[in-house]
């Protein structure tokens, strides 16, 4: 599954920059740069290759981090800290590959919940930048960001508690 998610990831990675650079040349002179709660463009910029271009930067840089945290926490398995309110090391041996898969996938899929959350304000960008609507899409990633969390962690929780309780019967 993990793989999977890595190359949902790198396919949304991938389609978030491919799109902002093929609208790139039909953008007009000003775009919105932030949006409020309802969804409305509330702050304005004059077309730049950083205005435009800032907020692919940032998702790619959130993806490299995330998967850096991934490649990190496998190489200092004292170091991952759990909801048990233990560290990795401190799990049986016979439990930490699972343990450390299951984190894994999370993590990818915290990555593509992140660059599903960037992708839609980029398309959401635009389209308000065109004349037309992106309230709609702002809104949902309001609601994709202040749901997605809770949904993401509890799942996460729900797959440990099963991976250790599983070995241990």
């Amino acid at each position: 599954m993990r793989r999977v998610l890595d190359m949902l990831n790198a396919l949304f990675a991938t389609a978030i920059v491919g799109f902002a650079v093929w609208v790139w040349p039909s953008l007009p002179e000003r775009i919105p740069v932030h949006f409020g709660p309802d969804g409305q463009p509330d702050r304005w910029s004059d077309t730049t290759l950083m205005s435009w271009f800032l907020l692919p930067a940032i998702a790619l840089a959130t993806w490299a981090f995330i998967a850096a945290g991934r490649a990190w926490v496998v190489r200092r398995p004292e170091r991952m800290n759990l909801p048990s309110g233990g560290t990795l090391a401190d799990y049986p041996e016979e439990l930490r590959p699972a343990v450390v898969e299951h984190m894994k996938a999370f993590l990818s899929l915290v990555s593509l919940e992140v660059l599903l959350i960037f992708g839609l304000i980029v398309v959401g960008s635009y389209r308000t930048a065109m004349g037309g609507d992106g309230q709609g899409l702002m809104l949902a990633v309001l609601a994709i960001a202040m749901l997605s969390g809770p949904v993401l962690l509890a799942t996460f929780m729900i797959g440990l508690q099963r991976i250790t309780s599983a070995r241990r019967s």
